[in-house]
């Protein structure tokens, strides 16, 4: 028998194909149904530290890779907004910003936790922040030269004491918080320049070591004389060891009280979240999923992750869930345990 191709029969046939092929891909259908779509649209990138730095060459990185992730394929435009460990930037976006998905932020981990400190200038809840992810988790450490008297974190808790260089930010409050509160004997010269300085007031033998270095800068500025050995890690800080680490001393190991515990648990949790990105509070669901798919896209994209390996840039993702969690529980700190960080932070937002 002859079939027959009428007009019912053909348009049957293009019916039934396109629920076959539907049927067939129920996942990226719904994504794009689920998808923000940002087609003729400009994404800025707020950036709450000044150009040149890490935290603007991350962000920068991220602009030039994250449009392929986005539907629309939108240009991304990184406007550094620097102040104040962040928090200008933070008050722009959490009070200012667009709440439409065309703005996000990359700012000073720390941030998260100014409204606990600074409430008369943070204005902003980081709790109701659309966080994410991090690029990094942040690992600190201290170190000491081969030509110091004092090469063991114990030696400190006893008699001996070891004078380090400071510059700002965690140079400064790192050691003074493990002073403060385990009774370390440190001596703190304070005044010098940035990293790179206070390196090179080790090597000079002007102080004997520096604790407050990110381990991700230490391999890019100290790396060589840790091979030589005249360099070495004495002491790790953060909410769990670093794996490159091995057995060096963790802070928690010298931990007396449960309050103590409490303490390091409020100054090292945004540790793990180093690089962190948001977006405004009260954006749309579907705008919030979508930057947040992006993101994570873009954190395990083999191109951005092979420009950050040639630029120095270490890449360890935190997901948002992870970094609301971190905070909720940061925010539950008891006033004594606030009080007792602050005072070791000072008077001024860390930078």
């Amino acid at each position: 028998m002859r079939y027959v191709i009428t007009q019912k029969n053909w348009l049957g046939s293009i019916l039934t194909l396109l629920l076959v092929i539907a049927g067939s891909r129920p996942a990226f259908t719904q994504s794009a149904l689920n998808a923000e779509d940002f087609t003729g649209k400009q994404i800025r990138l707020v950036v709450g530290s000044a150009p040149g730095g890490a935290y603007d060459s991350y962000a920068r990185s991220v602009a030039a890779h994250m449009p392929k992730h986005l539907p629309g394929n939108p240009k991304i435009v990184v406007q550094n907004m620097p102040g104040a460990g962040s928090l200008v930037a933070l008050n722009y976006i959490y009070n200012i910003a667009p709440k439409d998905g065309t703005v996000i932020a990359a700012v000073h981990s720390v941030a998260g936790t100014h409204p606990l400190y600074f409430p008369s200038r943070a204005k902003y809840d980081a709790r109701k922040l659309n966080w994410l992810g991090s690029l990094l988790r942040e690992r600190i450490v201290g170190v000491v030269w081969h030509t110091s008297p004092v090469q063991d974190f114990r030696d400190m808790l006893g008699t001996k004491e070891l004078i380090v260089a400071s510059s700002s930010g965690s140079t400064t409050s790192f050691p003074s918080f493990t002073k403060s509160v385990l009774g370390a004997k440190l001596n703190i010269i304070k005044g010098y320049a940035a990293s790179s300085a206070v390196m090179l007031a080790m090597e000079r033998g002007e102080v004997n070591g520096v604790i407050g270095m990110t381990y991700t800068a230490l391999k890019i500025h100290g790396d060589r004389w840790s091979q030589e050995k005249k360099m070495k890690v004495f002491l790790q800080f953060g909410l769990s060891k670093h794996a490159d680490l091995g057995d060096t001393p963790w802070i928690y190991d010298f931990a007396r009280s449960d309050d103590e515990r409490a303490a390091m648990d409020l100054m090292f949790g945004t540790q793990e979240f180093g690089r962190p990105y948001l977006a405004p509070p009260d954006i749309p669901d579907r705008a919030k999923r979508t930057l947040r798919a992006a993101f994570e896209r873009t954190a395990n994209d083999a191109e951005f992750r092979a420009e950050a390996k040639m630029r120095n840039l270490e890449v360890d993702f935190t997901p948002p869930e992870e970094i609301s969690s971190i905070l909720d529980k940061m925010y539950t700190a008891s006033p004594e345990t606030v009080a007792r960080v602050k005072e070791v932070l000072g008077d001024d937002a860390p930078q």
